[in-house]
């Protein structure tokens, strides 16, 4: 298992990509000029589900939506109304 993590940063923005087994596996991109929120906590309202990305986009009260996977929602946070 080849496992890598490649980093690239310029005057305006830093990416980093995991790679596993020569393909990306996750991609990361931040802009100097846009606010960073990636890895904060924030409470919303799903929007649209996505089925068949297992993934649904939710209303964070920020211009764009967020994006969330469910491998990344902790299955204690699951319940059902």
């Amino acid at each position: 298992m080849d496992n890598r993590i490649l980093i690239n940063i310029t005057f305006n923005e830093t990416r980093v990509a995991v790679m596993e087994n020569g393909s990306v596996a996750e991609l990361y991109l931040e802009r100097k000029s846009a606010p960073r929120i990636v890895g904060n906590i924030y409470k919303g309202i799903v929007g649209k589900v996505v089925p068949g990305m297992q993934a649904a986009f939710v209303n964070i009260g920020l211009e764009k939506s967020g994006f969330i996977s469910v491998e990344d929602v902790h299955e204690d946070s699951l319940y059902d109304f």
